[in-house]
């Protein structure tokens, strides 16, 4: 498979886009349109939504109206996240033309629950959001509850990569908090550990990509089949044709805008 550059965009407050650090909201770098209308110039070939005021919350609303302003933007696959917990609201961002769905909460709250999304939408529609700390440098990662901002239940971060591909993920997203918008670079040592083990399904990285060299360094990675990024294309001239390039001249085989 073609390796991956993801930009993501961060709602919070409607259609404006925020920036973050270790999974909290710190800065505002535009409105939605804006935003789209900047990743589709820079070449951008795939874009992840997160919308913040849903994630972890029981309620939900349809995304019809986001995904209608996306439309008038790009068209190119956007994924969605926030807020999915069941079949119906995952049926609802697919039926209203979003091309996957990310969970979260609802995998925390019941592994099943990801089983029972799959068997609706596919699993080639259904990814799983993985947010996770270390207790220090050689510790193992943890999963991490941004609902309760701790450690979920001692769950271990491989331990729950194995059970979101057995309850139907067609994806998995690794989430360095710690990280996230450091711009000081990827875990490598986790993706180094990936490579020790066979996992069937693509699996993502994000947290902390600052340079088109924490790119590469990730990619070239035979289990980490993309890279997810956002505080990197608004706080530095990188755009994903850069990092594509960069990555491409390091014999990484790229997906194509």
């Amino acid at each position: 498979m073609k390796k991956r550059i993801i930009p993501s965009i961060l709602l919070r407050g409607g259609t404006n886009v925020s920036i973050s650090q270790q999974f909290m909201p710190w800065r505002t770098v535009g409105a939605l349109a804006q935003q789209l209308r900047l990743h589709v110039s820079r070449q951008c070939d795939e874009l992840l939504i997160i919308n913040l005021d849903l994630a972890g919350s029981s309620g939900y609303l349809s995304p019809q109206r986001l995904l209608s302003l996306v439309r008038q933007e790009v068209d190119i696959p956007i994924a969605y996240a926030g807020g999915i917990v069941c079949s119906d609201h995952a049926a609802s961002c697919i039926n209203a033309g979003f091309d996957k769905i990310y969970m979260t909460a609802g995998f925390l709250d019941d592994h099943q629950s990801v089983a029972s999304v799959s068997s609706v939408i596919g699993s080639q529609s259904v990814g799983v959001c993985l947010p996770y700390r270390r207790a220090d440098l050689k510790s193992t990662p943890m999963i991490w509850d941004y609902r309760l901002s701790a450690i979920s239940q001692g769950m271990n971060l491989f331990d729950a990569i194995q059970s979101a591909i057995e309850s139907g993920a067609g994806e998995i997203l690794l989430y360095d908090v710690d990280r996230d918008g450091s711009l000081q670079g990827l875990d490598i040592a986790l993706a180094a550990d990936m490579d020790e083990r066979n996992f069937s399904i693509p699996v993502l990285l994000a947290g902390g990509a600052g340079t088109p060299q924490h790119f590469s360094e990730a990619l070239s990675r035979r289990v980490i089949q993309g890279v997810v990024a956002g505080t990197i294309f608004s706080l530095t001239q990188e755009t994903p044709a850069t990092i594509r390039a960069h990555c491409e001249q390091s014999g990484i085989r790229m997906r194509k805008p």
